[in-house]
C-alpha cells in the first residue's frame, strides 16, 4: 500500500519545525504556544510528514526507547546519504561499545586541566570587546569560546581558529543552501582527515591521538570510524554551548534581578547555568520509527519520523513548578538538554564548565548589560535551534 493509499494519520495540527514564523521569530515562544494549543502528539504534513511530540512524557518515551524509535536517521525527511555521526547515529547493542571507549574522555576528571585554558580563552575574547561597551554576542563570543576550547582538546592547531570559526558558522547558517553546506561539510572532513593522519603518524598529548589507539570490542577503530567520531564531534561541541550560551545572555539581558544576584553571590552561577538550560533548551531531536506503537493515543507506524523537542521537558508543571519562570531558588533543575537515555550528550561536563567560567567572567567585568533591539535577533529552526545574533550594550 503506498503512502497515499495508506490510513490518514491523526491527530494533524500543521507544524514546520525547519521553518515555522513563529519559530524563527522566538523558538522557545512558539514551542510555549504549541504546548498550549497542540494535541500531545500531533501529525504535521511538512516535510514529508512526520510526528511531533508535545509532552514531556512523550518526548522521554521517544528518547528512552531506542529499539522503538532508532537513530539511524537523525533529519526530517530522512537522509539516506547523511553522513554516520558514530556513535549519535548508531542503536544498540552496537552504540554501547563506541559510548563506552569515548566517555572516558569527558568524565569530570578529564576535563579538569581544561579549566585554566577554558578561563584564559573567556578572559581574552571578553578583553577584547568590554572596552567598546557593546558587541553583537553571537559572532564576538557566543561562536568562539567553544570553537578554541574544542580545537585545543582535539588537537587541531590553533593558528587555523579563524578558518575553523568560518566553516562553523557558515556550516550552521540557516540561509545556507544544501550546496554551500555540503562544501563545508568536505571542508571540515578535509581538515579532520588532515589531523588524524597527522597523529596516527606522530601521536601527541589530545584527545585525537588518544582515541586513535583506543580499542572497541577488542579492535581498533578504522580510519572511517575515526572520521565519523571527529565529524560528530566537530559539530556538537560547537554549537551546543554557543546556543546555550547566547539564549542564557538573551534571557539576563532583560532579568536586573538575576544579574544582580550573579553580581553579588557568583556562587549562585551553577544554578542559574542549570536554571536556564532547563528554561531554553534548544534541541528537537528526530527518531526514526521501526514498528507500529502508540503513544499518547496515536497510532504510529514504523517507517514515520518523529520529532522530540526536548524543552517540553523542562517546562513540564509536574517535574517543574511554574516552569515558565526562571528562578535560582528551585531544589532540583529537571531537564534534557543534553539529552536523555543512551544519546545523553557525552560533552556535558565540558560544556558546563565553559557555561560556568564564561558567566564568572562576564559579571566580573561587565557586571549588568541590556539587549540593543536591532531587528535581527531571528532564531534559527531545526533539530537544533539557535539565535542567530544578540546586540548587547553595557557601560564601559
Amino acid at each position: 500500500m503506498t503512502e497515499s493509499q495508506s490510513p490518514a494519520r491523526s491527530p494533524v495540527h500543521e507544524f514546520d519545525y525547519i521553518a515555522d514564523p513563529g519559530l524563527l521569530a522566538d523558538c522557545h515562544a512558539r514551542y510555549w504556544e504549541l504546548k498550549e494549543t497542540a494535541p500531545p502528539v500531533f501529525w504535521t504534513s511538512a516535510h514529508g510528514g512526520h510526528w511531533v511530540c508535545n509532552t514531556a512524557a512523550s518526548v522521554q518515551h521517544v528518547v528512552r526507547h531506542p529499539e522503538i524509535f532508532s537513530s539511524r536517521y537523525l533529519s526530517i525527511p530522512p537522509n539516506p546519504n547523511q553522513p554516520k555521526m558514530i556513535p549519535e547515529m548508531l542503536d544498540p547493542p552496537e552504540h554501547r561499545a563506541y559510548r563506552q571507549m569515548l566517555r572516558p574522555f569527558f568524565e569530570s576528571k578529564a576535563i579538569e586541566p581544561l579549566e585554566d585554558r577554558v578561563a584564559a580563552w573567556t578572559d581574552a575574547l571578553l578583553g577584547e570587546v568590554v572596552g567598546h561597551g557593546e558587541c553583537e554576542f553571537v559572532g564576538a563570543i557566543g561562536s568562539r569560546l567553544p570553537v578554541a576550547v574544542f580545537m585545543e582538546l582535539f588537537g587541531f592547531p590553533m593558528e587555523k581558529f579563524e578558518e575553523f570559526r568560518a566553516l562553523v558558522t557558515g556550516f550552521f547558517n540557516s540561509q545556507a543552501s544544501n550546496e554551500v553546506r555540503n562544501g563545508l561539510a568536505q571542508q571540515i572532513v578535509g581538515n579532520l582527515a588532515k589531523l588524524i593522519q597527522q597523529r596516527m603518524a606522530e601521536p601527541r598529548d589530545d584527545m585525537i591521538s588518544k582515541i586513535i589507539v583506543s580499542e572497541v570490542d577488542g579492535r581498533k577503530l578504522a580510519f572511517e570510524e575515526l572520521m565519523s567520531i571527529g565529524f560528530l564531534m566537530f559539530l556538537a561541541g560547537l554549537d551546543t554551548v554557543t546556543n546555550a550560551m547566547s539564549f542564557g545572555m538573551r534571557h539576563l539581558a532583560h532579568d536586573e534581578k538575576l544579574r544582580q544576584r550573579a553580581i553579588d553571590d557568583p556562587a549562585v552561577i551553577p544554578n542559574m547555568v542549570e536554571e536556564l538550560l532547563r528554561r531554553y533548551a534548544f534541541v528537537a531531536t528526530p527518531r526514526y520509527i521501526v514498528e507500529d506503537t502508540e503513544l499518547e493515543g496515536a497510532q504510529l507506524r514504523a517507517g514515520d519520523c518523529i520529532l522530540a523537542p526536548l524543552p517540553l521537558v523542562g517546562w513540564d508543571e509536574g517535574l517543574t513548578e511554574d516552569p515558565k519562570t526562571v528562578s535560582v531558588e528551585r531544589q532540583f533543575y529537571r531537564h534534557a538538554a543534553f539529552g536523555s537515555g543512551i544519546h545523553t550528550c557525552l560533552g556535558l561536563h565540558l560544556a558546563r564548565m565553559e557555561l560556568i567560567i564564561f558567566y564568572r567572567a562576564w559579571f566580573a567585568r561587565v557586571g549588568h548589560f541590556r539587549q540593543i533591539a536591532k531587528g535581527d535577533e531571528s532564531c534559527r529552526g531545526g533539530s537544533v535551534m539557535a539565535l542567530e545574533h544578540l546586540h548587547l550594550a553595557w557601560d564601559a
